[in-house]
């Protein structure tokens, strides 16, 4: 018998399940159709054969093991070694530092490298940057192969409110990650569909996101230190030294809860692939949900926008030369700004603005012969820096709002604490504490924001 894929054939067995059910939702408590009944049949009967190619192709995996271990036993018989599985715990665990890093590595490398090749590869440069113990053990829990098929399978039964019917490998998978999980319970996301993981630069629509720094880790907190220039100093001869050593100083980013609760009937859960769905649709929430919070975000219980950690500082905001006033006549503003900003970040800085304001800019000129302020470099750059929009900043010029930022966004540090949880609400209810006919999902992940150096930064402020 050729072997069959294992995913796929469990996978199927999840699509028989939930066509049954509709069907039998559908019919309630009358007889079968004639074309529901044929249609049902068939389902059984292909039920039948995909559960047994999955049992013959169990046994005969075990069998091949046994084999190669009563052969092994025999001096004069040369076994290969079979292949180890990168994603076994109980070695894994055993490991420490660059052994299990590079355990992790292969591991996700060789399983989805043809499947996902740019999830694997922003995973990897993860494990390279970050290299820590707990990284890799997260990859290695929820990377796994069976960790992928008792996470759908957990989330399918719950959806249809039965339980998971989880084959061996995959009830081990879901009992090792209860090691990992947080207090609050619920399902970690697996490894290629996490967003605390796979968001790069390209791969998200957050514009602050893909200019800022940005660190991972497992901890509620991220410690940095911050460092100023070295002064240097001409001397005489036979003069003493001058001390030119930098200011030291630390940065601390706590990460805040962002959520996210989706609810539908019981039909749409049953009959839909909804829940297929969901990790993209609250990877795409999540992503919008950060856009407006690194921009303007109160750092209480969220992260700190960049307007928010610098508007503070008198000296780092630029007051147009009328209030409320900022017009393609106003090229002196835009300039002020520009010379505001530290020798040390003119090189590495970017602008952030609304659209709104960019072609406020655009129409801008300098001197008498009237070369606008884009013409200078060219498109989307203003005064050789680079332009970022973010429909976040504010577009109308009233007094006192922060029409646009400028600075070295290295300095605007992003900190994801990894690993995203799903937990399923099996009965919504009204506030009557009466069943609703829904169902609930919410989902959840920590980050937060902070600025390391508020000099790197100038607000221009109508």
């Amino acid at each position: 018998m050729p072997k069959i894929d294992m995913d796929a054939a469990r996978a199927r067995l999840d699509e028989i399940d939930t066509e049954l059910r509709s069907i039998d939702t559908e019919a309630g408590e009358e007889r079968l159709s004639d074309d529901q009944q044929t249609r049902w049949d068939a389902l059984e009967a292909e039920q039948t054969e995909v559960r047994e190619d999955v049992a013959a192709e169990e046994a005969r995996a075990a069998a091949e093991v046994r084999r190669a271990e009563h052969r092994a036993r025999w001096g004069s018989v040369q076994v290969a070694p079979t292949k180890p599985n990168g994603f076994d715990l109980d070695d894994a665990m055993r490991m420490r530092g660059d052994e299990l890093i590079d355990r992790a590595k292969a591991a996700i490398d060789d399983t989805y490298s043809r499947k996902a090749p740019e999830a694997v590869a922003e995973v990897l440069r993860k494990l390279d940057t970050i290299g820590n113990d707990d990284l890799a053990r997260h990859v290695l829990v929820y990377g796994s192969p069976a960790y992928r098929s008792a996470f759908a399978a957990t989330m399918l039964a719950a959806g249809s409110n039965r339980a998971a019917i989880l084959s061996q490998e995959e009830a081990d998978a879901m009992r090792a990650s209860l090691s990992l999980t947080s207090a609050n319970g619920g399902y970690v996301l697996p490894t290629l569909l996490d967003p605390t993981l796979i968001h790069t630069g390209t791969a998200t629509r957050n514009p602050i996101r893909s200019i800022a720094r940005v660190e991972q880790g497992t901890q509620d907190k991220w410690n940095g230190v911050t460092v100023g220039n070295v002064t240097t100093a001409w001397k005489a001869e036979g003069s003493a030294f001058t001390d030119g050593s930098p200011t030291m100083g630390g940065v601390q980013v706590d990460a805040a809860m962002l959520t996210a609760y989706v609810t539908g009937s019981y039909e749409i859960f049953a009959d839909s692939n909804l829940l297929n769905q969901l990790p993209g649709l609250i990877g795409e929430a999540v992503d919008f949900a950060e856009m407006t919070a690194f921009v303007l975000g109160s750092g209480s219980n969220a992260p700190y926008g960049i307007v928010t950690a610098v508007s503070g500082t008198a000296g780092s905001l630029v007051t147009v030369t009328t209030r409320g006033t900022f017009s393609s006549a106003s090229s002196a503003d835009t300039l002020a700004m520009f010379n505001a900003l530290p020798v040390r970040y003119e090189q590495s800085s970017t602008w952030v603005m609304n659209k709104a304001t960019y072609l406020t800019m655009a129409q801008q000129v300098i001197g008498t012969t009237g070369v606008r302020v884009v013409d200078i470099t060219n498109r989307d750059m203003v005064l050789d820096s680079p332009v970022v929009r973010a429909s976040d900043m504010p577009s109308a010029t009233t007094s006192g709002n922060i029409l646009a930022v400028l600075g070295d966004f290295s300095q605007y540090i992003i900190y994801d604490r990894i690993g995203m949880n799903v937990e399923f609400v099996q009965n919504v209810v009204d506030g009557n504490g009466v069943p609703t006919g829904q169902r609930g999902l919410l989902a959840y992940k920590r980050v937060g924001a902070n600025v390391s150096d508020v000099n790197a930064f100038r607000l221009l402020k109508a």
